[in-house]
């Protein structure tokens, strides 16, 4: 698949107010084809990645301009499927296996019973010996191979990769860049940015696209470059490395302009072998022939008027038997692989696999994930055991004391703060980072968001309900509350639903900052609801109505009313005295007091649903959004 983009420009509100947006890429023309290694160079904060992301689809957001697929305007959502982006951080999931991870992405990725050689993908990529090994436990080269297998899966014809070799030593640099080079000589597009390779790994490139402010400085074979910069008068001098030199001479304005105005900011393609290839490139029609890999490989470009034919240089030291046997399998993946079902397909839209079989594969995953986080799981299982002690100690046989009216209250607000400070501030930690990563796989149509959350929702459930109802019955039996079946069960169900609530909270917070913010906004968004739940128990009928019904919006204050009515209602008897007399006594007086008489712990907790839904409807459509820009 060969890619063209024109006129590309790439702007970003500046969140600042009456600050104007900045252009990062402005106005690029650029042609990248297929079976080249292509490298997109420039130095720092020149527009490398963004770029990247503009032609791959990853930002669509404030992007004007046309982009192509094989000289026709592509369709964004065939597009997807037919093409993959490996980003600069390897995410990838953790606690599970090289294998597991491998056949997860299989599954997902291809229909049903199709045969996928998972074990010549890691043999080639150098991952077989470690196909048992944990992913979090690989090294950088190896996590980045493995990123690059696992879209091999079903084989796309395009590769993205935002800095490949970014933290790697030279020899794993080396190795990474063959690797890339050797996956374009078997006919992918694999465009990649770069920050100023060595000489020696700059010729693996086969074309180069120099970027500097915003601006197309050159665009062409990899050859072509030194002789391009003396014909504008800035010759590259001997033994300097091409790459170091080109991006040296940005650091005049002077130049950058100079050299985009010579290449037409992209329009122009150079080439070694043919000095005369210098029209724009919306000019040219360029085909790219293969033959067996036997033969002799040849490339043809028509310029207007001219037909000019020469043979591209072969690498002798990227050929082996493996190569051509790695080839041969990914060749029989075409027939059956998912973009090409979906290039057939009429509805582009669709996934290879169904919504059901991706909930399936994706629960599975999740709680497998989760049953092999042995350390959180010990932390959590002692976090609810110790804190549901202490506060079984502070409130020992309290609950039937008649004259403990205020440690009642306390009680149900201390329950309740520990359900929503438990639960919010683990996903405004952690959950930043999972989005990263599933980003990524929704991007490369993986799968799609719906299926996810509610795996995502599901699987944090048996462990999550289990942890509650442990703390909820320490809590319940050593602070003496009279047990019957119904009030047990309504008192469990309480503390399970602001835990869903308050974590619901902490995920829409994840899914929408990053863990600076997070953790500045999670406390914060917290407080009104804790001062809402706090307000007026001892003038409650001097509450106006306008106040009661900003208080409902309160989960915290829903929850510590649900409780006190489940532990002071059902029909309960009259609390012990010992002392001469005890207002509080008998439970009416006391939720009379409170205001809550006419109150109902079904629509208390009918409400908390209803918060718990706005919550996570929230997070949904914050995760739609993070991937929509």
């Amino acid at each position: 698949m060969d890619l063209e983009f024109r006129n590309i420009t790439y702007t970003i509100q500046n969140r600042l107010p009456r600050v104007p947006r900045k252009a990062v890429i402005k106005g690029v023309y650029g042609k990248f084809l297929s079976g080249q290694l292509v490298a997109i160079m420039g130095p720092s904060g020149a527009g490398k990645s963004s770029l990247l992301n503009v032609i791959s689809g990853y930002r669509s957001a404030g992007v004007t301009g046309d982009l192509l697929v094989n000289g026709q305007p592509r369709d964004e959502q065939l597009f997807k499927r037919s093409s993959c982006y490996i980003t600069q951080e390897d995410l990838l999931q953790p606690l599970l296996t090289v294998r597991e991870t491998m056949d997860v992405a299989a599954k997902l990725k291809l229909p049903r019973g199709t045969k996928v050689p998972s074990e010549e993908i890691l043999q080639e990529l150098g991952l077989l010996e470690h196909q048992h090994t944990k992913t979090d436990k690989l090294s950088g080269g190896q996590k980045k191979r493995l990123s690059i297998a696992l879209e091999l899966v079903n084989n796309p014809p395009v590769f993205f990769l935002d800095e490949p070799t970014s933290g790697l030593d030279t020899v794993t640099t080396t190795q990474c860049v063959k690797l890339l080079k050797q996956l374009a000589k078997q006919g992918r597009t694999v465009v990649c940015t770069i920050h100023q390779p060595a000489a020696s790994l700059l010729e693996f490139f086969d074309q180069v696209y120099v970027i500097a402010n915003g601006l197309c400085i050159y665009h062409g074979e990899t050859s072509a470059m030194i002789h391009y910069l003396s014909s504008v008068g800035l010759p590259c001098p001997r033994h300097h490395n091409p790459a170091d030199f080109i991006i040296e001479v940005t650091e005049s304005l002077e130049n950058i302009k100079l050299l985009s105005q010579e290449i037409l900011n992209g329009k122009i393609y150079k080439s070694a072998k043919l000095e005369q290839s210098t029209e724009p490139i919306n000019n040219m029609q360029l085909k790219i022939c293969y033959q067996s890999e036997e033969d002799s490989q040849e490339t043809h470009i028509m310029l207007p008027n001219e037909h000019y034919t020469y043979t591209s240089p072969e690498y002798d030291h990227l050929k082996t038997s493996s190569v051509s046997s790695f080839s041969s399998h990914l060749s029989q993946m075409n027939s059956s692989s998912a973009w090409m079902k979906v290039q057939n397909s009429s509805d582009t839209l669709a996934y290879t696999t169904s919504y059901l079989e991706q909930f399936s594969i994706l629960l599975k995953r999740m709680l497998l994930q989760i049953s092999r986080n042995r350390q959180g799981l010990w932390i959590q299982l002692v976090h609810h055991i110790m804190c549901g002690v202490l506060i079984g100690i502070c409130f020992f046989n309290m609950a039937n004391d008649g004259s403990q009216m205020f440690n009642h209250l306390k009680l149900c607000v201390g329950l309740v703060i520990f359900f929503t400070y438990t639960q919010i501030m683990v996903p405004v930690l952690v959950y930043p980072q999972e989005v990263k990563l599933v980003k990524k796989e929704h991007f490369n149509s993986w799968y799609s968001l719906t299926p996810y959350y509610a795996a995502l929702t599901i699987s944090k459930l048996p462990i999550q309900v289990t942890l509650n109802i442990l703390f909820c019955s320490i809590v319940y039996f050593m602070a003496a509350i009279p047990f019957t079946v119904v009030r047990f069960a309504t008192f469990c169900l309480i503390g399970n639903i602001v835990s869903l609530v308050a974590e619901g909270v902490g995920m829409a917070i994840g899914s929408i900052f990053n863990v600076r913010n997070g953790c500045a906004i999670g406390p914060a968004a917290i407080a009104p609801f804790l001062g809402l739940a706090i307000y007026g128990f001892d003038f409650a009928h001097e509450i106006s109505l306008l106040m009661n019904l900003l208080m409902k919006t309160s989960f915290i204050r829903c929850g510590v009313v649900a409780m006190v009515l489940t532990v002071f209602g059902f029909g309960r008897q009259p609390l012990e005295c010992n002392e001469m007399y005890c207002h509080f006594a008998k439970p009416d007086v006391l939720l009379k007091y409170l205001d809550i008489d006419n109150s109902s712990v079904w629509v208390e907790i009918l409400i908390l649903f209803s918060i718990m839904f706005i919550a996570r409807s929230i997070c949904y459509i914050g995760l739609r959004w993070r991937f929509a820009t």
